[in-house]
């Protein structure tokens, strides 16, 4: 292992069983202060996303107690690429920021071989017995019949893409908040944020357009400031000091 520097701050990640020993006499040797810890409960990696949260807020590494199999797991490594944070793993040092698309894709692929196999294997079930599966087999609509359809699955994707774009964000609102009262602009918050390392949701620099529709869409327009409509029109906002959000 090579020393940090005494000012690194750690947040501890630990999914596949505890580790804390494990994990203090890392923070310990690297001189290092370890100032939060997640135990993951959940399959979704909840947690995950609120380490990683902890990790940009605070400017510190994330340390992974165990990585064990989820490094095949393409859905929590991608979560680790998307961060773009630094992690140590303790028990696969070859895993961090600059490998981590690597496995990544080793990842996916060993998945994709993974559903091509069951598919091979459900489709020969079903030309043997002749049974029916899934949503095409008898009485799987019954009762269900409004969930059927092109447009219930694009209504659910889209929500779920809301969700996970609040959630991505979720740790930066109260902050931006804050800014926005004490009469921050859209462009220095854009700065602010691009200063510390966040993107867009497609890895986009934030701009003031960027930052008005977040402001927009989860904190409503009483923190827009005064803006302008498309013919240039100034429209009438409430003051920032009345607001009591």
């Amino acid at each position: 292992m090579v020393r940090r520097p005494s000012s690194v701050k750690y947040t501890a990640y630990y999914c596949n069983g505890l580790n804390r020993a494990d994990v203090a006499r890392f923070v310990d040797f690297n001189d290092g202060t370890l100032i939060a810890e997640y135990v993951e409960g959940r399959k979704k990696w909840p947690r995950l996303e609120e380490a990683i949260g902890r990790c940009k807020q605070d400017g510190a590494t994330l340390v992974i107690a165990k990585l064990g199999r989820l490094v095949r797991n393409p859905k929590f490594l991608a979560l680790l690429q998307e961060a773009r944070i630094d992690f140590a793993c303790l028990d696969n040092q070859n895993c961090n920021r600059f490998t981590v698309h690597i496995l990544l894709a080793t990842a996916e692929q060993e998945s994709e071989r993974i559903s091509q196999r069951t598919r091979a294997a459900l489709r020969a079930a079903v030309k043997r017995t002749g049974v029916k599966l899934g949503s095409a087999r008898p009485g799987h609509w019954d009762g269900r019949e409004h969930l059927r359809g092109t447009k219930q699955a694009i209504a659910a994707s889209s929500k779920m893409r809301r969700i996970r774009t609040r959630q991505t964000y979720e740790f930066l609102l109260p902050t931006l908040k804050k800014m926005r009262l004490s009469g921050k602009t859209m462009v220095e918050i854009a700065e602010w944020l691009n200063d510390h390392g966040h993107t867009t949701t497609v890895g986009h620099p934030f701009n003031e357009v960027s930052v008005w529709r977040l402001l927009k869409r989860y904190l409503g327009d009483d923190f827009l400031g005064p803006v302008k409509d498309r013919g240039g029109r100034p429209q009438t906002i409430r003051a920032m000091e009345t607001v009591t959000k």
